[in-house]
């Protein structure tokens, strides 16, 4: 109710974006869950009910601005955004997307945040603009404007189905359903054009894929959610951590599987970072490493809501000052895998595992040079999950692959 609610309001506040159909039709299927959820039991008709609500709330006003943006142009839109898609459109074209001029595009439109920064740097690692070009091409064929939330739609839908295939009961994917896509922290944030859905989808699929013993398939996914932003990568530890536990129950160690898995990881990162990185080394390092971390004079500022704002408004540091954060970010994120290490093999479910890496999540974002708001939003979202898979435990040599999925679906004791 509380996230419904938040997020309602957020839409009739912004309707002029997204038309108001968006809010009025997500008022109506709103209601009428809060109406069924009244009745006992029958949770996997609720869970279906908040599908078609997240279709309403959040995948609706991404559909909405889309079409409004076809006549008003870029308004409310993360310029994030703005750079995806031009990036996309040079790539296509064979043209280098690192240590460019953005002036000139419609990048120009946010000049004024931080004194033109964004038009000088772009920050984002290359899978986020390989995964909009097959959509950018089927855009151009069939004849309609491409919108990079089109690619956030995707992953919205692939995080759905992530979240369906988690081995617990329909009440508790309608939880993580709603502390994922129905957020108004998180949720909101994708309707602007902020990316940070996709790799959290790919987080929740490699959890899912692991919690069912598809190791390898796992594996790849958390590769992607690292390929896409360096956040993903905090999940790798976990579950190396996990599956080295389930190695150790096999009679054989399982070393093909090994090998397997950890190309799997590397491999996303490696193939998407290695063509940029040779085309232009120093291009890509200043872009993409020395930006976000300091080390070049028109470095993102020191700022947010994390250690560095703080000290920023203590008069500690100026906002243009270059420190080495990464030093603190180690020495936060190497006692906490420890614990995990300690932890997390003695009694392994999704709870924990989500737990620890919202730990880590917040002690790196909190320790960086900047802890902006969407990494809040982020954060907010991955918390909410943890105690609704609290129980749920990751399949065993004791337990057979399908043995969670089929306990009855309104079974709150289903681990």
């Amino acid at each position: 109710m509380l996230f419904g609610g938040g997020q309602l309001a957020w839409l009739w506040s912004q309707r002029l974006h997204f038309g108001t159909w968006v809010p009025a039709g997500g008022t109506i299927c709103f209601v009428v869950l809060l109406v069924w959820l009244r009745l006992d039991g029958r949770w996997r008709q609720k869970y279906w009910l908040l599908l078609l609500l997240t279709g309403m709330m959040t995948i609706g006003p991404m559909v909405g601005a889309i079409i409004v943006r076809t006549h008003l142009g870029l308004t409310f839109e993360y310029d994030g955004l703005a750079k995806d898609e031009v990036a996309i459109d040079r790539l296509l074209h064979g043209q280098q997307i690192y240590g460019i001029n953005w002036q000139g595009t419609q990048v120009d439109g946010y000049s004024y945040v931080f004194g033109g920064l964004e038009t000088r740097h772009f920050n984002h690692l290359p899978l986020t603009v390989l995964a909009g070009v097959p959509i950018r091409l089927l855009t151009a064929a069939v004849g309609i404007p491409f919108d990079y939330r089109m690619v956030l739609i995707c992953f919205v839908v692939g995080g759905i189905a992530a979240v369906s295939r988690l081995p617990a009961t329909y009440q508790v994917r309608f939880m993580v359903t709603c502390a994922l896509m129905l957020n108004p922290a998180l949720a909101t944030i994708g309707v602007t054009g902020h990316d940070d859905i996709m790799y959290v989808v790919a987080v929740v699929a490699g959890l899912a894929l692991l919690a069912r013993r598809h190791n390898v398939p796992a594996c790849l996914a958390f590769g992607f959610s690292a390929a896409l932003k360096p956040f993903g990568a905090l999940a790798m530890p976990l579950a190396l951590i996990i599956l080295y536990r389930q190695w150790k129950q096999t009679t054989i160690f399982p070393r093909r599987q090994a090998i397997l898995c950890l190309v799997a990881l590397a491999a996303p990162s490696i193939l998407s970072i290695l063509p940029f990185l040779l085309w232009n080394p120093g291009a890509f390092w200043r872009d993409v490493v020395l930006f976000t971390n300091g080390g070049i004079p028109d470095a993102y500022p020191i700022s947010g809501f994390g250690l560095s704002g703080l000290l920023v408004a203590l008069g500690i540091f100026r906002p243009s000052d270059y420190f080495p954060f990464g030093v603190f970010q180690l020495a936060g994120l190497a006692p906490l895998f420890w614990i995990a290490l300690r932890v997390l093999p003695i009694r392994p479910t999704l709870g924990r595992f989500i737990a620890f890496y919202s730990a880590a999540f917040f002690a790196f974002a909190f320790l960086a040079r900047f802890f902006a708001h969407n990494y809040v939003a982020t954060l907010v979202a991955l918390a909410c999950c943890v105690l609704p898979l609290a129980g749920i435990p990751f399949q065993s040599s004791e337990l057979a692959p399908g043995q969670l999925h089929d306990m009855p679906s309104d079974d709150l004791s289903a681990a």
